[in-house]
C-alpha cells in the first residue's frame, strides 16, 4: 500500500493492517545484539569459549559492540520515515522552519525629552529567551515616532454630552464602552493628550476584550464584496478651525474590532484646546483632543476597552545578518564547489539575498568595472529540480544553513572564485527561545535619546522550532494535494495550519458563517489554537487571525469562484459538564478510579483528537450511545447507572442526546462521577 493512500478503516475491515504497524527491521536494544553475537560464537570463533571473570577482553569487547549497535539499529528502524520524508522532497514539500515570536513593546520616553525622537525599523532589542539563558533579538518591524506625550483624559460622548474617564480607570477588571452599549452613528470616544506634540505621527495600541476575533481576506487579492454594516471610524483632530480628518496610516484593531497597533499621521499645528461640552476644570481639559467617532455601520457586540498605550510597535524575534563571506563546504569527488554555508543557523526561509562576484577570467587583478550580470542577486527557490541551465538559483537548508547552487543542468553553476559568495543579507531565528514571557526586560542594541524604558504587556506569540520530521511526513499528503493553492476546504485547512504556529487545528466552512447562516460566496475558516495550560479553552489571538488570513489572501490561486470572501474565526468553545454515575468492580480504588473516568470523557470531548481521534466535528451533538462505550470501556466500571449532560449550563434530560450550538466545540468542565454499589440494573 503506498504510504500516501488513507489508513485503511479497522472498524469496518478488521483485518486491514494500518500502514504505521510497521516492523523493526533490527532489534534495537543491547540485549538482543549481545544474544545475536554469542549464537555466532561456535561458527566463527570455535576455540573461544567466553570465561565468567569479567576480565575477559572478548566478553567486554562484545558488550561495548552491544551498546553501540543500539543507535545504528534505531536510525535503520527509521527507514521507512526516510523514504516518506524523500518522496516530500522530491515532491517539493518542505517542512516548517523556525518562526519568531512577535511582541509589542512599548518605548516610554523621560518627561525631558523635548519632543518626538524616532525609532527606526530593524531597530535591535535584547531580552531573555524562554526557558533559557543568555540573550535573544527582537528587530522592531515598523518606524516608530516615540513621544513624550501622555494620554491625560478621555471622554465618552453619546450625543452633544461627554462623560469624563480618567486613563488609570481602564483595566482589564472593568472594561469600557468606549462607543456606549449601542453604538450610533455620532458615539465618539475622545483622547486627550498632554506634553509635547506628538508628531509627525501618533501610534495607539488598543487592548479590547475578545468576542471570538475574526479576520478576513480576499483570496487571490480580489475585491471581494464588502459585508452590508460594517462599521467605519472618522479619526479627527481638534484644531482652532473645528475637527480635523487625521491620516490614518494604518488600523490593526478593525475599526475597534479586535486588539491592535493605529498609526495616525497628525500636524505640527496641532494646538491644546478645551474640550466642548466636557464639565470640569478648564485647566484640566486644556488637551490636545483627538476624536475616534461611529460613521456608519453597527456593531454584533460593542467595544469593549481595557487598555490605551502609546508609542506601541511589533517586535520580531529574529537578527538581520549583513554582508558576510560564505565558506565553502568541501565534497568528496568532486573539484566544482556548489554548496556554501552561513554563520549563524537556523535561517529563516525567503529571508536570503546573495550576491555573487564573477570577474572576467582575463582580467587578472579584477581591474575592469564590474558589469549589469555580475552584480544582479541570485533568486531562493524551493527545489532546483525545476530550474534550467542559466538559471541563477540557490536552495537554502533552513536547520543548517548550507546554500546550494546548481550545476550547469538544474540551475547555473556558481563561477570559481575566492571569497566571492557574499550573503548581503539574511535573517535567523531563536524559534521557540523567542516566545518571551510578559514584561521581559527589553534592552536596546542602538542608542535611542531619552529612553526611559521599553516593556512588553503581553507576552510573544507565533514563535516555534523548526518542524520535526513526524510533523512533515503527517501533514505531507495534505500538502501535496493543495500544492500551495487553495482550491478546495481541504486546501484552505492545509495552508492554515501552515500559515501560524499558534494553530493546532482548522475547519473550512464553505457557504457558511459561524452561526451557522448560509452566506453564499464566503469561505469560514475556524480556527483553533495550541495552548492547553488549564487557563481556559485553546482560542487563538487576534494576531494570529490576521497571519492566517494574509496567508489565504496571498496564495497564487484564488478560491473558486473569483473573489470568494474567506473570514477566519476564532473557534468557539461551550463548557460540557458530565455527571455519570456507575458501579465498580469488586476491590477497586474507587477514587483512582473515578479519575479514570474524567479522563476518559475528556479524552472523547478533546477538540483535537476526541471523536473518533480525528479530533471533534463542529456543531456535533453529544451522542448518549457513544458515551456509554466511553464510561463503560474503562477498566473497573461494571456497570452504569446514568449518564446526564449538562451544555452551557442548561441540563439534558437523562439518556438523551445533547445538542451543541452551531458549528462549536465541546470544552470539558468539572464532571460528577458517582461510584455506588446501589445499582439496580447491569450494564447499559
Amino acid at each position: 500500500m503506498p504510504w500516501w493512500r488513507p489508513l485503511p478503516d479497522r472498524r469496518s475491515d478488521p483485518g486491514a493492517q494500518p500502514v504505521d504497524d510497521f516492523p523493526e527491521l533490527i532489534a534495537a536494544d543491547s540485549r538482543a545484539a549481545r544474544a545475536a553475537v554469542a549464537a555466532r560464537l561456535a561458527a566463527f570463533t570455535p576455540e573461544w569459549r567466553p570465561g565468567s571473570a569479567a576480565a575477559d577482553a572478548g566478553v567486554a569487547l562484545v558488550k561495548v559492540f552491544g551498546e553501540q549497535i543500539v543507535p545504528v539499529a534505531q536510525r535503520v528502524n527509521r527507514l521507512r520515515e526516510k523514504h516518506a520524508r524523500e518522496q516530500l522532497r522530491i515532491a517539493g514539500v518542505r517542512g516548517l522552519g523556525p518562526r519568531p515570536g512577535t511582541v509589542m513593546v512599548v518605548v516610554t520616553l523621560l518627561d525631558a525629552a523635548p519632543g518626538t525622537v524616532p525609532v527606526p525599523a530593524g531597530t535591535q532589542l535584547t531580552a531573555a529567551p524562554a526557558g533559557g539563558a543568555g540573550q535573544v533579538v527582537f528587530e522592531t518591524a515598523r518606524d516608530l515616532d516615540a513621544t513624550p506625550s501622555r494620554l491625560r483624559m478621555l471622554a465618552l460622548q453619546a450625543g452633544t454630552r461627554a462623560a469624563r474617564l480618567e486613563p488609570a480607570e481602564l483595566a482589564p477588571s472593568t472594561p469600557v464602552l468606549p462607543l456606549g452599549a449601542q453604538p450610533q452613528p455620532g458615539s465618539a470616544l475622545w483622547l486627550g493628550f498632554g506634553g509635547p506634540v506628538p508628531y509627525p505621527r501618533l501610534t495607539l495600541a488598543f487592548d479590547l476584550v475578545s468576542t471570538g476575533g475574526q479576520a478576513s481576506a480576499t483570496a487571490g487579492g480580489a475585491a471581494g464584496p464588502r459585508p452590508a454594516g460594517e462599521p467605519t471610524l472618522a479619526w479627527e483632530l481638534l484644531t482652532a478651525d473645528g475637527l480635523v480628518p487625521a491620516d490614518l496610516h494604518g488600523d490593526g484593531t478593525l475599526a475597534l474590532r479586535q486588539s491592535g497597533i493605529v498609526e495616525l499621521g497628525t500636524s505640527r499645528a496641532w494646538p491644546p484646546l478645551l474640550h466642548p461640552g466636557l464639565p470640569g476644570s478648564p485647566q484640566e481639559s486644556l488637551l490636545r483632543w483627538l476624536r475616534i467617532g461611529l460613521l456608519f455601520g453597527r456593531y454584533d457586540i460593542p467595544p469593549q476597552l481595557t487598555a490605551i498605550t502609546l508609542n506601541a510597535v511589533l517586535a520580531e524575534g529574529a537578527e538581520t545578518i549583513r554582508d558576510e563571506v560564505l565558506e565553502p563546504v568541501p565534497e568528496l569527488g568532486s573539484s566544482a564547489t556548489r554548496r556554501f554555508q552561513l554563520a549563524r543557523t537556523p535561517v529563516l526561509a525567503g529571508t536570503v539575498e546573495l550576491m555573487v562576484d564573477a570577474p572576467d577570467p582575463a582580467d587578472l587583478f579584477d581591474l575592469a568595472p564590474a558589469g549589469p550580470a555580475e552584480q544582479r542577486g541570485w533568486a531562493e527557490v524551493e527545489t532546483l529540480a525545476r530550474s534550467r541551465p542559466y538559471d541563477q538559483h540557490f536552495v537554502v537548508d533552513e536547520a543548517t544553513g548550507v546554500v546550494t547552487f546548481g550545476d550547469g543542468v538544474r540551475g547555473a553553476a556558481v563561477p570559481a572564485g575566492f571569497r566571492h559568495v557574499r550573503a548581503t543579507r539574511y535573517r535567523t531565528s531563536g524559534g521557540s527561545a523567542t516566545a518571551v514571557p510578559a514584561s521581559a526586560g527589553f534592552v536596546p542594541r542602538q542608542t535611542i535619546p531619552f529612553l526611559a524604558s521599553i516593556d512588553n504587556p503581553v507576552p510573544a506569540t507565533g514563535a516555534a522550532d523548526p518542524e520535526p520530521v513526524e510533523g512533515l511526513v503527517a501533514r505531507g499528503p495534505a500538502l501535496i494535494r493543495a500544492r500551495r493553492r487553495a482550491i478546495t476546504p481541504a486546501d484552505v485547512e492545509a495552508l492554515t495550519l501552515e500559515a501560524s504556529a499558534d494553530l493546532g487545528r482548522a475547519v473550512a466552512l464553505a457557504g457558511t458563517d459561524i452561526d451557522g447562516t448560509r452566506r453564499p460566496g464566503q469561505l469560514t475558516v475556524l480556527a483553533l489554537g495550541t495552548r492547553r495550560d488549564g487557563a481556559g479553552p485553546p482560542v487563538p489571538a487576534e494576531a494570529t487571525l490576521a497571519a492566517v488570513a494574509r496567508t489565504l489572501a496571498d496564495t497564487p490561486a484564488p478560491l473558486a469562484p473569483l473573489g470568494a470572501r474567506v473570514v477566519v474565526r476564532a473557534a468557539r468553545f461551550v463548557p460540557v459538564e458530565l455527571e455519570v454515575v456507575f458501579r465498580p468492580d469488586a476491590d477497586t480504588d474507587r477514587p483512582a478510579l473515578a479519575l479514570a473516568v474524567a479522563s476518559a470523557i475528556n479524552a472523547y470531548l478533546d477538540p483535537f483528537t476526541g471523536w473518533d481521534g480525528s479530533g471533534w466535528p463542529p456543531g456535533a451533538a453529544l451522542r448518549y450511545q457513544r458515551l456509554v462505550p466511553v464510561v463503560a470501556g474503562v477498566a473497573g466500571v461494571a456497570s452504569i447507572g446514568r449518564i446526564a449532560v449538562t451544555v452551557a449550563g442548561r441540563p439534558s434530560p437523562p439518556c438523551r442526546d445533547a445538542p451543541l450550538p452551531p458549528h462549536t466545540f465541546p470544552w470539558p468542565g468539572h464532571h460528577l462521577i458517582v461510584p455506588t454499589d446501589e445499582l439496580a440494573g447491569g450494564r447499559q
